[in-house]
């Protein structure tokens, strides 16, 4: 039945197929449909037992010009429970600080009567390892969701009918070591060290294309960090706009979620400047991709690392396509003086 429902969806949507979107409506409508699987549920996130209503896609306002969308969740009289669910992607920017950010306005405040337990999940479908302090936080994937339906629920006809989406999709079986997982692993430190070269290979014309700016450290501990919390290998100058009471910064980055390169201006979501940058961006038609996130903007260019592939003069093309990218940034620069850019990435005639 859910795999239907999906093909008749992916059909209908031949641009954009989101399976987790639809898997966490699915899985929602099992547990609201099924008191037992729901029982078998909370008991697995260790939460207390009680009537617990389930919403998706819940909105909560974190500020007048901020929304944040709870993927799922759970709550009762005394318990409530923020559920993140992925399934071939990861962590989305800030996407949990901004659920914390939620549940401390809303049911962590010392002013709230009625304060309730709090728990913080986050379910994939790949490994993605988070440490986090906040609340109750737990992290479980979805092949134990089907491990939990197949062992306790295997006579319910739509515990089954979603056991089978799940593994139609490849969500029921954990997929931690796979013939993928042993020859990556086999390379990975030769894939690092090639990402790496890439990146410090293009950081001369980086700082050429801007010679006064500062570049932020990059101590080995921060590299790593970059790579587990942002999937990236980067270089960055920070606050190349005047206020600086706000994030934003001029990056470069090979990205191994979507394995390409990259270029971007970025402003945090509450940034002053942030409505007139993205309609001169707009106009200047020198990024490709235009992202008006609800965490900030994101102006970019990008070159997927596949267009490389068997090329003898792949590390010069590289160090070119990065070259062009760092002009066009600075081209906008000098095209936007009514910006308010900081004399760091200003170059005076």
């Amino acid at each position: 039945m859910f795999s239907k429902l999906y093909m008749l969806y992916a059909k209908r949507n031949s641009n954009r197929t989101p399976l987790e979107d639809f898997n966490t409506e699915c899985f929602a409508g099992v547990l609201n449909m099924s008191p037992g699987i729901l029982d078998s549920f909370i008991d697995f996130l260790e939460l207390s037992r009680g009537e617990y209503k389930v919403t998706t896609q819940a909105h909560y306002s974190l500020a007048e010009t901020s929304n944040c969308i709870i993927d799922m969740v759970l709550e009762s009289e005394s318990t409530v429970c923020f559920i993140e669910n992925k399934v071939n992607s990861k962590e989305g920017w800030e996407q949990l600080d901004r659920y914390t950010q939620v549940l401390n306005k809303y049911y962590a405040n010392a002013e709230l009567k009625n304060k309730k337990n709090i728990h913080l999940k986050y379910c994939t479908k790949n490994v993605d390892i988070k440490q986090r302090a906040e609340f109750e936080f737990s992290q479980f994937r979805w092949f134990q969701i089907g491990k939990l339906l197949a062992e306790n629920h295997n006579d319910d006809a739509l515990a089954s009918n979603y056991l089978n989406f799940l593994q139609q999709n490849g969500m029921a079986i954990d997929p931690s070591i796979s013939t993928d997982t042993v020859v990556t692993l086999k390379n990975f430190r030769n894939t690092y060290d090639t990402m790496e070269y890439h990146i410090e290979e293009s950081a001369k014309n980086f700082k050429n294309a801007f010679p006064k700016a500062k570049l932020a450290k990059r101590h080995k501990t921060d590299r790593r960090n970059d790579l587990e919390a942002k999937n990236r290998i980067s270089n960055s100058i920070p606050y190349p706009l005047k206020d600086t009471s706000v994030n934003s910064e001029i990056l470069y980055s090979i990205d191994f979620d979507e394995v390409q390169l990259q270029s971007q201006i970025w402003l945090s979501k509450d940034h002053p400047q942030i409505v007139k940058v993205l309609e001169l961006a707009e106009k200047s038609k020198l990024f490709e991709f235009i992202q008006n996130y609800d965490i900030g903007l994101g102006l970019r260019n990008r070159q997927p690392l596949y267009t490389f592939i068997e090329n003898e003069n792949s590390d010069k093309e590289i160090k070119q396509w990065f070259k062009e990218s760092f002009e066009k940034i600075r081209k906008f620069i000098e095209m936007t003086p009514e910006l308010g850019w900081s004399d760091n990435v200003i170059i005076r005639k």
